[in-house]
């Protein structure tokens, strides 16, 4: 009894629980942890207009960019190194930013480290996302950081859940693999009510050629899953897929329609080799002198199942010094071969995520074929 008294008089009231942690919000079936340059068929990329190998997995997510924005903002001109690659060049048109998001969605900053950005990002983390973000890649400070040197740092969280789960299918072969995917592959008259309305194909000229829209709760953000021929580039090959996807009048599955989308579960960590030990070129606008680039790095965690999808990603760069009467023919979106992923939110014309799933190395397998 004294302890009830002795918590009546601190308020009353039962505490709100804590949020649940970005982490915590991921599954563990068939999870693939890694570190990119360990896995010789999946490649991470800094930005989407780069060559695209159909056969691997190629992988971009916006947070990098939304870092290297930031450290341009910081240094008062685009970023310039002696001995440039040309990716930067890539970085330094910024046309993936901020405003390809929701405030509520991300942090991007940068700042000095006299200035104890470590800890400004920790404030910004808690401030937009009230605990429960769970980073992982804020840097410690220096002991004896140079008068200049700093970090630029981005995160971003994205939670699209299905308001009807999917269905569990058989295993499907992709690529000579058994792996596990959601969808429908029964009679219509059984499934839930509103999972077939979840459900938008935006353009279908074949089984092997097909755009289509999976709805989730959340209205202003799109997942988009495209079968296709893949262009020269991952950029061509996005820009082709929202090309189908906006300019055709999309239609409702029919009777017969089959979907089935394989499950995807994967925690992948990669630097950028080409971007570190930069030597930066500062103009005479800069606000810096005297850096080098020490780490540029990004982790992303995505899953994709029956219930939806779910991207977690950081990214840190440090600087030290039509109506047709016929009986239509069914749809079959089988996603047997190598195939597109691309979330974006529906008033931007940028992805904040792609992936080019070009081998079966990040799909869940089937245990039990």
């Amino acid at each position: 009894m004294a302890g009830l008294a002795a918590w009546g008089t601190l308020g009353g009231a039962i505490a709100e629980p804590p949020p649940e942690s970005h982490a915590d919000s991921f599954s563990k079936e068939g999870l693939l942890k890694a570190d990119v340059s360990k896995l010789k068929d999946t490649q991470l990329v800094a930005h989407p207009d780069v060559p695209l190998d159909p056969g691997k997995n190629v992988l971009w997510c916006g947070t990098l960019q939304l870092a290297w924005n930031e450290a341009i903002y910081l240094v008062g001109e685009k970023l310039r190194f002696v001995d440039q690659p040309s990716v930067v060049n890539l970085l330094n048109q910024e046309d993936f930013t901020g405003t390809d998001l929701d405030a509520a969605s991300y942090v991007a900053l940068a700042d000095f480290e006299r200035n104890n950005v470590e800890d400004e990002i920790r404030a910004a983390l808690e401030k937009t996302f009230h605990g429960a973000a769970s980073p992982e890649l804020i840097p410690e400070k220096p002991r004896n950081p140079g008068p200049d040197d700093f970090v630029a740092y981005a995160y971003l969280y994205k939670n699209l859940a299905f308001a009807q789960p999917f269905e569990d299918n058989s295993p499907l072969d992709f690529s000579k693999s058994k792996v596990k995917n959601f969808g429908f592959t029964t009679n219509f008259q059984r499934l839930p009510d509103g999972l077939i309305e979840q459900v938008s194909i935006c353009d279908y000229q074949s089984p092997d050629d097909f755009v289509i829209k999976l709805k989730t709760k959340s209205r202003d953000d799109e997942l988009i899953m495209a079968k296709i021929p893949p262009a020269s580039t991952l950029q061509a090959t996005i820009d082709n897929v929202l090309q189908r996807a906006t300019t055709n009048k999309p239609v409702m599955p029919i009777a017969g329609d089959l979907l089935a989308v394989p499950k995807l579960n994967f925690d992948l960590s990669g630097d950028f080799p080409a971007l570190e030990g930069l030597i930066l070129q500062p103009g005479l606008t800069a606000h810096v002198k005297n850096l080098k680039t020490k780490t540029v790095k990004q982790l992303i965690r995505f899953q994709l199942n029956e219930n939806g999808a779910i991207l977690k990603s950081e990214a840190v760069v440090a600087m030290a010094a039509s109506a047709v009467f016929a009986k239509p023919e069914p749809h079959y979106m089988i996603f047997d071969k190598p195939f597109l992923i691309l979330m974006k939110r529906s008033d931007s014309a940028k992805p904040y995520f792609s992936l080019w799933v070009g081998n079966a190395s990040l799909l869940v397998p089937a245990t039990n074929p």
